[in-house]
């Protein structure tokens, strides 16, 4: 029975044994899927960790791109700015200062310009040449070429021993002028208390005319000399020292004498000009000077390009028969010597063509270059540069081909300061 019982009792300690191992195993299967749930679990919490971080990173990068366009824009604004940074802005007590006026661009008649080459001469009354009515010894000199003088400025001084008999002559002929009218006044006295006779009166009257004529002619050869008759006396009548004088007003061109020279009247001494005011001649076809008048503005380009403006005095009445040109006369005012004369120049006449253009006074004109600009009025006070094109430039005027409108509010003057300004704006933002 014992072993049976033990038999018996194996299986089912078996069966137990397999039940207990069946829910160990089912245990950590559930164990297995509880534990693979918690990694989803988790994986979608990275996920969703992730997303919000990259949603985050697409809101910060929006937030860049806002600020990012933000810093564009104020870029823009700042180049846009810059721009506007070549306006120039003013008060009107700043442009007044600044001597800034402001006119519209207009259209205006046009006129051709006709060329022509010439040659600066001083005027006939320019040119003194200074040099002895009697022959003489240099023993001072006052002056040096180059040097200024006025009229009647002492030149030289000249020893002349025939002043002294000059003056001999002329102290002589005064006594016997005197002589001659208390003669002559005595004679009349006579004739009047009826004692006296006709003779002698016409004596006497011929003896008064010809100490006359004797010494107004001495006087005449003193006064010709530089003397000063009025201040001849005993005491220095026998000086024979003599003064050279100019003339005129001007410069010193020639001094032809030394110290200790001895000088004929045939010499010229010196030679002083007068360059205030000078001629061009300019050479221009019989064609054109048929169409040029007297008093018109004719202008002078000197060698560096300065234009000069004059008034048309002369216009020769025949041709060159060499050049088979006329000559027409421009006088220019010159006083800083500008135009020196025997220089060549080229003269420049105008001449109406019955058309008319849009232009602006050529000291509006700002050249940097080979370009021009103006500057523009587009609000008052509020200046822009502008480039144009222009086509040419006279009489003070520039024809414009394009830039601006008829109408348009240009600065004419005080361009000088609006250029400076603008300058200064744009070193400034270049440092900046």
């Amino acid at each position: 029975m014992a072993s049976r019982s033990s038999r018996w009792f194996f299986p089912a300690a078996r069966f137990h044994w397999c039940m207990a191992v069946a829910a160990a195993l089912a245990l950590c299967l559930l164990a297995g899927c509880s534990g693979t749930g918690a990694p989803a679990k988790q994986d979608a919490d990275s996920t969703s960790q992730q997303q919000k971080e990259k949603g985050h990173d697409h809101e910060g990068e929006a937030h860049s791109g806002e600020h990012g366009d933000e810093h564009g824009d104020e870029h823009e604004g700042h180049e846009h700015g810059d721009e506007h940074g070549s306006e120039i802005t003013l008060t009107p007590a700043a442009m007044k200062e600044a001597g800034i006026v402001v006119e519209p661009a207009q259209r205006q008649p046009v006129n051709a310009v006709v060329t022509a080459p010439g040659r600066v001469m001083p005027t006939q009354d320019g040119v003194a040449h200074v040099g002895p009515v009697i022959a003489g010894r240099v023993t001072k000199l006052f002056v040096k070429e180059g040097d200024h003088v006025r009229a009647g400025t002492p030149l030289a001084e000249l020893e002349a021993f025939d002043v002294s008999n000059l003056k001999g002559e002329y102290l002589q002929a005064r006594a016997e002028l005197a002589k001659a009218e208390a003669t002559l006044a005595r004679q009349r006295q006579l004739v009047s208390d009826g004692v006296g006779s006709k003779k002698n009166l016409e004596e006497a009257e011929s003896a008064w005319g010809l100490a006359t004529a004797s010494a107004k002619a001495t006087t005449a050869r003193l006064r010709s000399l530089g003397i000063n008759p009025e201040k001849i006396s005993e005491e220095t009548a026998f000086n024979p020292r003599i003064l050279l004088r100019s003339p005129i007003a001007g410069v010193v061109a020639q001094r032809d004498v030394a110290l200790g020279e001895y000088v004929e009247p045939s010499k010229d001494a010196f030679q002083v000009v007068n360059t205030n005011v000078v001629w061009a001649d300019a050479q221009v076809p019989p064609a054109v000077a048929g169409e040029i008048t007297v008093g018109r503005t004719g202008f002078v380009r000197d060698a560096d390009g300065h234009r000069h403006a004059g008034r048309i005095i002369f216009i020769a009445p025949t041709v060159n028969p060499d050049s088979r040109t006329v000559t027409v006369r421009v006088a220019v005012d010159n006083p800083n010597v500008h135009l020196r004369p025997e220089t060549f120049v080229t003269v420049e006449f105008e001449r109406p063509v019955g058309t008319t253009a849009l232009s602006v006074p050529a000291d509006a004109l700002e050249q940097q270059g080979g370009e021009y600009f103006l500057y523009r009025e587009h609000e008052p006070g509020t200046f822009e540069r502008v480039q144009v094109e222009v086509e040419s430039q006279a009489s003070g005027k520039a024809i414009i081909r394009a830039g601006i409108a008829e109408g348009e509010r240009v600065a004419v003057k005080g361009v000088f300061y609006l250029k400076s300004q603008r300058q200064k704006g744009e070193l400034q933002e270049h440092h900046h």
